[in-house]
């Protein structure tokens, strides 16, 4: 039986969530029933992505597809002999060793996937004189910042008028106008999107829904898959009047921000798509508009450019005519009388400004993944653990209005 009773990781934040660029530091605990000589203890920090997916032709042939890129790697003694025959002793008991390092300031968003992930671990290990190492392993959260004031023109606000006209024995049209008062979000925020319609047809207006797409694409070294999956969506059901307006309000969830900054093998967008379903065998209208998620939200709401800057929308289903164009919005600072987050631990780099309170950290709604490794050992404790990255959520901004 082992004598080695408890070796795990533990960080200073109970959230294990840092800004890119800060000093993360922990224990090493290790409990064992008598003393051992050892070579040393020490970790190992490492920040990556990686890529892989497995595709198979009609003769069942499978070729498998993979990329990998490395931000940082760096290893810190702990306890270390004087030279390579030298041993040390590691006392019997509880003992907790403390470790620290800095991490660099343009590395990418942690980001978890089936088929591809942005990963930082720390991996402990006690290296012992002709027996197998005792090693452990832990994930830890780093979010790097994409701030929504400076992107602020990718942030405006959406009023798309459309017409949907039938054909045959079916007269009129529906008129309608999506309006959405902006572009970029955070974690927490809720997106209000109001849909205007004058119907003159008698078909009717059977459901309104929006919805959050994510979309992904990774890359290999010869290939790229793209993945696009809805991640939130909500919705309002009918039918409804001849003429109306119907609102829906769609919460963002703990997501990861838009783009993977300097990250090159895995790209991240957000996609809102409004769905309106209407009966009978006719197909519904559907219109998708580019979305920016932040880590640090707008202190004002997004201005309107001048008239010649009005684009026109190229992704509309079953549609005759489109045009987006910025509306004005209230403020997007916080509320006096909504709730207040107060979370401790907080990344101390983290910058919000003009009053409004600091994030709390949440779980991704995205799932877990085992931290380890291809082709490492099945014996690295907390390999197998599951492990969710954890981002800024908003809940006291006040709700976004049209």
């Amino acid at each position: 039986m082992s004598s080695l009773r408890a070796f795990r990781l533990e960080f200073n934040r109970s959230t294990a969530t840092y800004m890119a660029g800060e000093i993360v530091s922990g224990n090493i605990i290790v409990d064992i029933a008598k003393e051992k000589q050892i070579r040393g203890l020490f970790v190992i920090v490492t920040g990556k992505a990686y890529v892989h997916w497995s595709e198979s032709d009609s003769e069942q042939n499978t070729t498998s597809y993979t990329n990998s890129e490395k931000y940082f790697q760096v290893k810190c003694n702990i306890i270390s002999a004087q030279g390579s025959d030298s041993r040390v002793k590691l006392p019997r008991g509880y003992k907790q060793y403390p470790f620290s390092f800095q991490m660099p300031h343009n590395i990418p968003c942690s980001f978890e996937h089936r088929i591809g992930y942005v990963r930082y671990t720390v991996n402990a290990v006690i290296d012992r004189p002709w027996k197998f190492n005792h090693e452990c392993k832990a994930a830890f959260t780093v979010v790097s910042g994409l701030d929504l004031n400076v992107y602020h023109e990718k942030c405006l606000g959406v009023n798309d008028e459309t017409i949907k006209t039938f054909c045959c024995f079916m007269n009129g049209a529906i008129n309608l106008q999506i309006s959405i008062p902006s572009s970029g979000y955070v974690p927490g925020q809720m997106v209000n999107t109001i849909v205007d319609y004058v119907n003159s047809t008698n078909i009717s207006i059977m459901r309104v829904c929006t919805k959050l797409l994510r979309k992904l694409q990774f890359h290999s070294t010869f290939k790229t898959l793209a993945n696009n999956s809805i991640i939130a969506k909500t919705g309002r059901v009918g039918p409804f009047p001849t003429n109306g307006q119907v609102i829906t309000g769609l919460l963002i969830p703990p997501i990861p921000p838009s783009y993977l900054k300097y990250c090159g093998i895995i790209d991240l967008d957000y996609e809102l798509i409004v769905c309106i379903h209407i009966s009978g065998m006719h197909r519904k209208i559907m219109k998708s508009y580019p979305v920016l998620i932040g880590t640090t939200p707008l202190y004002f709401p997004p201005s309107a450019p001048p008239l010649h800057n009005v684009i026109s929308n190229p992704s509309i289903s079953h549609t005759n005519e489109s045009a987006i164009m910025p509306v004005p919005t209230s403020s997007y600072l916080p509320a006096g009388d909504q709730r207040q987050s107060v979370v401790p631990e907080q990344p101390s780099s983290y910058s919000i400004g003009i009053d409004i309170p600091p994030p709390s950290y949440e779980e991704c709604m995205s799932g877990s993944q085992n931290i380890r490794d291809q082709n490492e050992s099945e014996y690295v404790l907390g390999a197998n653990n599951p492990f969710t990255p954890r981002y800024p959520v908003f809940n006291c901004l006040e709700p976004s209005k049209i």
